[in-house]
């Protein structure tokens, strides 16, 4: 195990244990462990494709926009259309997914500006869906979230959803060529293009999964809340991609991995459920985070592929 790796799960285990230590009451109860399993499966589902695309050295800022989207479509879908909203929103996530990449490969828009681009298209088309208000799940759907909200104790479908995603995305990384040539690219994307590897295709497919996993965390999201909200991916943008980075994946591309964004998913969980637990106002949640995020990146950026910091 590498050192971002063992950095990273020592984290986890001290903030555990001290949150345990200090609050045993509280942090231990049934229902706590459930909440914080319930936000550790969205953030790592949302931020499982997005790893992706930040090892080949580009970024995901529509993550957020597409959040607020595809909870409105998979509230509409599961009112008029039943089961197949799940095909509908996966199928729709891959795609918008892949016009991202197209935008970026094809068009040669970098890709902070394109995904931030597209990121306010989608926040737009899902108020005007959505009329610019939440929307709710008709009586006869919420048995269709039923394969969701099952309970085992506090571990819920969502969260074995989020472990069943963690090992296919675990095995695409680590047993699969494309999964070397997204390493490969984040290392040298000339050399990987001069060996007659497909790099533009390669990064496509990354942004399209970016999307899916986009998708997949709004069906989460739906589970949890019964309702389709326009606005609910903005607060989600920076959590998201925090968990990616704080684990120990480079945004300079190359290092990390799908095992490296569980690890940050878990601290920033506990991060945010600390604080709660503890009492302090949730609006310096925001403030924490973006301090570990930027201490993360300090931590892991290869600052011999930057020649000039702008």
């Amino acid at each position: 195990m590498d050192k971002g790796k063992l950095l990273a799960l020592s984290v986890v285990a001290v903030l555990f244990a001290v949150l345990a230590f200090s609050s045993p009451q509280a942090f231990l109860s049934r229902y706590n462990i459930g909440t914080l399993l319930d936000y550790a499966a969205t953030y790592f589902i949302a931020a499982i494709g997005l790893t992706f695309v930040i090892m080949i050295g580009s970024i995901d800022l529509s993550v957020g926009g597409m959040l607020s989207l595809f909870t409105v479509v998979f509230v509409l879908a599961l009112n008029y259309f039943g089961f197949w909203a799940y095909f509908i929103t996966i199928g729709l996530g891959f795609l918008l997914g892949m016009a991202n990449g197209l935008v970026f490969t094809k068009l040669k828009i970098p890709s902070f500006i394109g995904t931030f681009g597209t990121s306010g298209v989608f926040a737009s088309l899902a108020l005007i869906v959505s009329g610019g208000r939440p929307i709710g799940l008709r009586p006869q759907a919420l048995s269709l979230l039923n394969p969701l909200t099952f309970e085992l104790g506090p571990i819920k479908g969502s969260h074995l959803l989020a472990f069943v995603l963690f090992g296919i995305f675990f095995l695409i990384q680590n047993s699969t060529p494309f999964g070397k040539y997204v390493a490969a690219i984040g290392h040298s994307e000339r050399a990987t293009l001069l060996s007659g590897i497909k790099v533009d295709r390669t990064k496509i497919f990354c942004f399209a999964l970016s999307g899916l996993s986009a998708a997949l965390a709004s069906i989460v999201l739906v589970s949890r809340m019964l309702s389709g909200d326009p606005t609910i991916g903005t607060p989600y943008q920076l959590q998201v991609i925090a968990a990616v980075v704080v684990g120990g994946t480079a945004l300079t591309g190359g290092v990390g991995g799908v095992f490296n964004t569980l690890l940050g998913t878990l601290i920033i969980t506990l991060v945010g459920n600390g604080l709660y637990v503890v009492g302090i106002d949730v609006y310096y949640q925001m403030i924490i985070t973006g301090i570990i995020t930027m201490v993360a990146v300090i931590l892991t950026l290869d600052r011999t592929k930057i020649k000039v910091v702008k």
